[in-house]
C-alpha cells in the first residue's frame, strides 16, 4: 500500500512524502544506488581517465575525487531530502529562491538530458557491436545508431512511467549484473593479458607531467561525484531514515563506481579505445562479449530510467508541468532527448565535457547548501515556505531570487574557467597548484559565508530573523 501511495505522490508532487509512506530502507537504497551508480558510465569514465593515467593512479584519483565530491554532495542533498521528504530542487529553494531555483532547474535539465543521450547512445553502440559481431554489418554510425538511441529512450520512458517501485525491482537485478560484468572483465584480463601487463600499460594520450595527469584524473573524478546532485534528492525523499539515504552513497557512488571505473581504465588501456562497447567482444570473444554487452544494456536502461524519474520529479515543481500527467512530463523529457540525439555521437565522443560541467555547476550549489543548512539555518528549513512562491514566502528574497547566491555561483564558474577548460579538457597554469573544483569549493564556502552573513543573516533576508525586530523586542 505504501508503494502505491509513494508512486501517486511522485506523480503529483504536491506535498512532501511522509515517513509512513516511504518505501526505501537501508538495503533498498543501497541496491538502488549501487545499480544506478554501476551503469556503464563508470566504464566510460574509466575510458576517459585512461587517456591520462594508468590503473594504479586511476584507482587513487578515482577514490579520492569521488569520496570528496560524494560526501559533500550527500551532506547537501541526501540529508535534507530524507529528513523532509522533498527532492533536491525543493530543498535548494532556501539558497536560490523560488524563481532562482527554476532557472537552475532548466540548467540541470539540460545537463541530465545530456546524460540520458550519452547512455542511450551507449545502448545503441552496444547493439551495433552485437550486430557487427554476428553479421558483419556496421550500424554503429549515422541514422541507424540514432534510431537505436531513440528506441532505448522509449524503453527508459516506459520504465520511469511506472515509478519507484519498478525502479527498485530493476536495480535489485542490475546490481548483481554489474558484479557479473566486473567478474567477466577480471577473468578475461587475467586469462588473456595478465595483471602485470595491465599495471605496466601506459595512458593513451597523457600530458608530459605525471602530476598534471593525476590532477586531471582527480578533477574528472570530482566531476563524476558531483554529477549525482540532480538525481539523488528524488531517491532520498523515499528513504525511511537519514542513515538509509546517506551511507549507501558511499557504498554505491564511491566504492562500487570506483571499482567499475578502474576496470574501465584497465580495459581501455588493453584495447586502446575509450568506448566501453568496443571492449567486450574483442576481450571475451563473440559469445561472452555479447552476453556482457547485453548486461551493459540492461544496466544503462535502468540508470536512464532513474535519471528520467528524478528529473520528472524536479519539473513537477513548475506550475505548467504540475498540471500534466506523470507520463506526459517524462514523455516530454524523452522527446527533447530525441531531438538532442542528432548530436549524440559528438557528445558521446567528448564525454569528459559532462564531467567538467558537473563540477563547475554542482560543486558551488552543494557548498552553498552546506553553508546555508548547517551554518546559517542550523539544520532547519521551512517546507511550507519552500513550496510557496508568493512574496510572503521566507525564501522570496529579492523578487524570488537570492542574488547573493546567484552572484557567488556566477563568480565560481568564472573562477573554474580560469583554472580549467572543461570543453577541451585543457588545464590552465594555476591548475597544477590547485584543481579547479577544489578552488571553487573553497571560494564558494568563503564567499557565500561572508556575503550571506552580511547581506542575508544580518539583514533578515531569506527567512532569517530581522535584527531590527529583535532589537525592538529586547527594548
Amino acid at each position: 500500500m505504501a508503494g502505491t501511495d509513494v508512486n501517486n505522490e511522485a506523480q503529483s508532487e504536491s506535498m512532501p512524502v511522509l515517513k509512513s509512506e516511504r518505501i526505501y530502507g537501508f538495503k533498498d537504497q543501497t541496491v538502488v544506488i549501487t545499480g544506478f551508480a554501476c551503469a556503464a558510465w563508470c566504464f566510460i569514465t574509466g575510458g576517459t581517465l585512461a587517456t591520462y593515467v594508468g590503473v594504479q593512479t586511476a584507482l587513487v584519483a578515482s577514490i579520492a575525487g569521488n569520496i570528496v565530491a560524494v560526501l559533500l554532495m550527500s551532506l547537501a542533498t541526501q540529508v535534507i531530502s530524507s529528513k523532509y521528504g522533498v527532492d533536491a530542487f525543493t530543498s535548494v529553494r532556501g539558497v536560490l529562491g523560488g524563481k532562482g531555483t527554476k532557472v537552475f532547474l532548466v540548467l540541470m535539465s539540460v545537463f541530465v538530458i545530456a546524460w540520458l543521450i550519452i547512455l542511450c547512445m551507449m545502448v545503441a553502440k552496444a547493439v551495433a557491436n552485437i550486430v557487427l559481431g554476428f553479421s558483419g554489418i556496421d550500424i554503429g554510425t549515422g541514422l541507424p545508431v540514432v534510431i537505436l538511441s531513440m528506441v532505448a529512450g522509449a524503453v527508459c520512458w516506459m520504465v520511469a512511467w511506472k515509478g519507484p517501485v519498478l525502479l527498485k525491482k530493476m536495480n535489485t537485478i542490475v546490481a548483481p549484473i554489474f558484479i557479473i560484468i566486473l567478474l567477466f572483465l577480471a577473468v578475461v584480463i587475467s586469462a588473456n593479458y595478465g595483471w602485470d601487463t595491465v599495471l605496466a600499460a601506459q595512458p593513451l594520450a597523457p600530458f608530459d607531467s605525471e602530476w598534471l595527469n593525476f590532477l586531471i584524473a582527480f578533477e574528472l573524478s570530482l566531476g563524476a561525484g558531483f554529477s549525482w546532485w540532480p538525481n539523488m534528492g528524488g531517491l532520498a525523499k523515499l528513504c525511511k531514515t537519514t542513515r538509509a539515504a546517506f551511507w549507501p552513497n558511499i557504498i554505491g557512488l564511491v566504492f562500487a563506481a570506483t571499482l567499475g571505473t578502474v576496470m574501465g581504465v584497465a580495459a581501455a588501456l588493453l584495447i586502446g579505445a575509450t568506448d566501453p562497447t568496443a571492449w567486450m567482444i574483442p576481450m571475451g570473444g563473440l559469445a561472452l562479449g555479447t552476453i556482457a554487452l547485453l548486461l551493459v544494456i540492461s544496466a544503462d536502461i535502468t540508470a536512464c530510467s532513474v535519471m528520467l524519474y528524478n528529473l520528472g520529479i524536479g519539473l513537477k515543481q513548475v506550475k505548467s508541468f504540475l498540471k500534466l500527467s506523470w507520463g506526459k512530463v517524462t514523455g516530454l523529457i524523452i522527446i527533447i532527448a530525441f531531438i538532442g540525439m542528432i548530436w549524440a555521437e559528438d557528445l558521446y565522443a567528448n564525454f569528459y565535457i559532462i564531467l567538467g560541467i558537473s563540477s563547475m555547476t554542482c560543486a558551488p550549489i552543494s557548498i552553498m547548501q552546506l553553508v546555508d543548512y548547517y551554518l546559517f539555518r542550523k539544520k532547519h528549513i521551512s517546507i511550507r515556505d519552500a513550496y510557496n512562491n508568493a512574496p510572503g514566502s521566507k525564501y522570496y528574497f529579492w523578487g524570488g531570487f537570492n542574488w547573493v547566491a546567484i552572484g557567488v555561483f556566477i563568480a565560481s564558474i568564472v573562477l573554474y574557467l580560469q583554472i580549467f577548460d572543461p570543453f577541451m579538457c585543457v588545464p590552465h597554469p594555476l591548475f597544477q597548484y590547485c584543481t579547479a573544483t577544489i578552488a571553487v569549493c573553497v571560494f564558494t564556502f568563503v564567499a557565500y559565508y561572508v556575503l550571506g552573513k552580511l547581506l542575508l543573516v544580518n539583514k533578515g533576508v531569506g527567512g532569517f530573523p530581522d535584527p531590527k525586530e529583535e532589537d525592538k523586542n529586547i527594548d
